[in-house]
């Protein structure tokens, strides 16, 4: 066509509303009024550009937002005579209902919530609806529907096949707009056919949202979804889509609503679900997505469903999309055509796949508490899943590697807890079989959080349960073979403690006791404090069985202390501190190590205080001569041995001049830098004091502080001391304004 004929299709269009009667304009403007009524939210128009933009072909849009104007680009194809037709009439759109979804061709309209003067460029058509225009004429006209031309093209519309310029009316608007883009959510091109590429700039910002096909077969099609803000990736998606064409039967063509929107000459429509995929391609629940679950190509951004996927379907809606409409037998018809899709195609798939076998139960048993979703989707596909042999099983376990069995019915299956899998060993699902007649549901299986009650699934815990009001002589008759794991599983906690202690008790079942009595303690079986007045046991790396009061964290179980770090560093002897064997925590992840951090905390790991006492004093003596000789050079310094504690001092050292000098050291955990009522404080005797009275110039207090943490050595002179008053109690904030020298040895 030519802009010749294109003109005078836009003038013919424009007499044909300004010439007429009066009455039959009035009836026009008032049913425009209406039609704008029917959208209730103000940014909604945008939705309705790029759906018409999918319907043309596009393959990328631009929405630009700047100075009160909103442009909108793409380049489908131009702008047909019938497209101008059905953009300038109400309830007459041109599009052929069999292959488009727009409703009754009011979509565009929604634009006139925010606009009285949008502009279209789409050659060889040029042409705007201007309120204003008209009631400087003061005409009474359907200015929402009567076209005028327009002379120039502005330049940047001229490389894109379509282009709308849409001043916007009020500043209450524009927040709006601008909300509405911020929020857009990159699944709006999950179900498109046609765009790839989304690219929105306002407020300054540059954001592209893409689609890329990943993987396709005859059975589906995984997408990566990717928002790009300047320049720089912000967050990528990965989906995998089924779809499905399916008839209309005649009894839904029937229906008056099906008829009122136009679908009654309808013969196939597409329908789609879309699950979710991690970074590891598996299946994942969607969250927080209760108000765009439901997709009628573009999402319907106010229909909650809490579906923990997305479904798509030509859904009949109101004009604004605001929700679906429960009453439409076409509606009803979809969404049960959908559940036909998820049991015979997408399920079947699923389970034969080698990661989702295990996560699609996760996803797909769900109701969503709303009636009409319920009652077509979410209860059929729940029912079929409670009826049929959709559970994957272990059939063994061997060298720790579990070998899948073969799907089987809810009835026929027993959930056990992975900890029961490992401790039994390879021969525990025979036990388990034999006990509970059942097959046992392979550890990868994800359940929905509350499913184990509502599928009755017998969730085994505790075998002990299942050996109650059996005799002891036909069970070890019919569990012969894996007596020996019976066995373990009667003993109880005190009866484990036991054994735990017995020296005839290998290390290896020791170690195999530890770890199911923290299993125990964590389901609140048996308390810390039962455990420690059975009197509970650790190995240490030294390879003994101590009370885990005398033992301390070593830095594989991340302490908040390490201490160590201090027998690493030469500030602690080794002989005299024992720590945690880290055997208990192989191969275990940053939550297992903590889980197992807190089950020692909780016996006390570390409260000895005789033994963290001797280490204390420990590694003061111990950094008082690492300062003597590596700082001051003093090789010859030496801790006085045990018959000689009685001379006052601690340490014998040496002056510059070679005089003896003599060290009394004094330690402490605390820090100083405490608040002043907690400052560490320490104790002289008489015979310590009397000595440097004697001896002021050749005395000196080391004083060393956060000792198992970082140890600092304060060095204070005697003669800063002599005219102390011989009190037992010294207290730092007295002694620390004395203080002549303060050094950190390196660790």
């Amino acid at each position: 066509m030519s802009e010749r004929n294109a003109r005078s299709h836009i003038e013919e269009i424009q007499r044909s509303y300004t010439v007429g009667e009066s009455r039959v304009l009035d009836t026009l403007t008032g049913a425009m009024q209406i039609v704008e009524k029917m959208f209730t939210r103000s940014g909604h128009f945008i939705l309705e550009f790029i759906q018409n933009a999918e319907d043309a072909g596009a393959k990328r849009v631009k929405i630009v937002f700047e100075d009160g104007v909103i442009k909108i680009f793409n380049d489908g194809r131009p702008f047909t005579r019938d497209d101008v037709e059905a953009i300038c009439s109400v309830g007459r759109s041109r599009k052929d209902p069999r292959k488009h979804i727009g409703y009754l061709g009011v979509g565009f309209k929604a634009v006139f919530l925010v606009s009285s003067r949008p502009h279209i460029y789409s050659k060889p058509y040029r042409f705007k609806f201007d309120k204003h225009y008209w009631e400087e004429k003061n005409r009474n006209s359907p200015w929402q529907i009567t076209p005028i031309w327009l002379d120039e093209v502005p330049g940047e519309f001229r490389d894109w096949n379509v282009g709308f310029y849409i001043p916007i009316d009020e500043k209450r608007y524009e927040e709006m707009i601008r909300n509405e883009l911020e929020e857009f959510i990159p699944t709006t091109l999950l179900f498109l056919h046609n765009i790839d590429e989304i690219e929105l700039v306002f407020g300054g910002k540059r954001r592209m949202f893409r689609r890329e096909k990943k993987e396709e077969n005859e059975n589906y099609t995984i997408y990566t979804l990717r928002v790009v803000e300047g320049g720089a990736e912000k967050g990528t998606s990965n989906w995998v889509v089924f779809r499905k064409v399916v008839k209309v039967p005649d009894e839904v063509k029937a229906d008056k609503y099906t008829k009122e929107w136009n679908r009654d000459v309808v013969e196939c429509r597409e329908i789609a679900v879309a699950f979710g995929l991690d970074n590891n391609g598996d299946l994942t629940p969607i969250l927080g997505t209760a108000k765009s679950g439901v997709f009628s190509y573009l999402p319907l951004k106010e229909e909650p469903t809490e579906l923990p996927y997305y479904i798509h379907a030509d859904f009949l809606v109101a004009p604004g999309r605001e929700f679906v409409h429960g009453e439409a037998l076409w509606n009803l018809w979809m969404l049960r055509e959908i559940a036909k899709l998820i049991i015979e195609r997408v399920i079947k798939v699923f389970k034969s796949h080698e990661k989702w076998k295990y996560s699609y139960l996760n996803v797909l048993y769900k109701r969503v508490h709303k009636k009409l979703f319920d009652m077509c989707l979410a209860n059929p596909i729940i029912e079929e899943i409670e009826s049929g042999p959709y559970f994957a099983t272990i059939k063994e376990v061997k060298n720790g590697v579990v070998i899948d069995g073969d799907l089987a019915k809810l009835s026929e299956i027993a959930k056990v807890d992975q900890g029961i899998l490992e401790t039994l060993g390879p021969k525990g699902i025979i036990l388990i079989e034999r006990l509970t007649g059942k097959k046992v549901l392979h550890p990868k299986v994800r359940l929905p959080h509350d499913s184990i009650v509502k599928l009755r699934i017998g969730d085994v815990k505790d075998l002990r349960k299942y050996l109650e009001g059996q005799g002891l002589k036909s069970a070890r008759e019919r569990l012969e073979d894996v007596w020996d794991l019976v066995l373990e599983w009667i003993l109880g906690p005190s009866e484990l403690v036991k054994r735990l202690k017995d020296p005839s008790t290998s290390e290896q079942e020791k170690i195999i006791i530890v770890r199911r009595l923290k299993e125990l303690w964590k389901r609140k079986a048996v308390s810390a404090e039962e455990l420690i007045k059975e009197g509970f046991v650790i190995r240490t790396k030294s390879s003994k069985w101590i009370e885990p009061q005398k033992a301390l964290l070593p830095s594989e179980y991340e302490p908040y202390t390490s201490v160590e770090r201090l027998v690493k560093a030469g500030l602690l002897d080794s002989e005299l501190v024992e720590f945690v064997d880290p055997v208990f925590i192989e191969n275990a992840n940053r939550d297992e190590i903590a889980e197992w951090k807190t089950f020692l905390e909780g016996l006390k790991v570390g409260s000895d205080e005789n033994v963290i006492k001797r280490i204390v004093e420990n590694v003061g003596i111990r950094v008082a001569l690492k300062y003597e000789r590596e700082k001051l050079g003093i090789r010859e310094a030496r801790p006085l041995i045990e018959s000689e504690r009685s001379k006052g001092y601690d340490i014998e050292s040496k002056m510059p001049d070679g005089s003896p000098k003599y060290i009394e050291v004094k330690a402490s955990s605390e820090r100083v830098y405490l608040p002043f009522f907690n400052y560490p404080y320490f104790k002289l005797t008489r015979n310590e004091y009397q000595h440097i009275l004697n001896h002021p110039e050749r005395s000196f207090v080391y004083v060393v502080t956060d000792a198992l943490g970082k140890p600092t050595l304060h060095v204070i002179p005697g003669t800063e001391l002599k005219d102390l008053v011989p009190e037992i109690t010294i207290y730092w904030y007295w002694l620390s304004s004395r203080v002549k020298e303060e050094w950190k040895p390196p660790i």
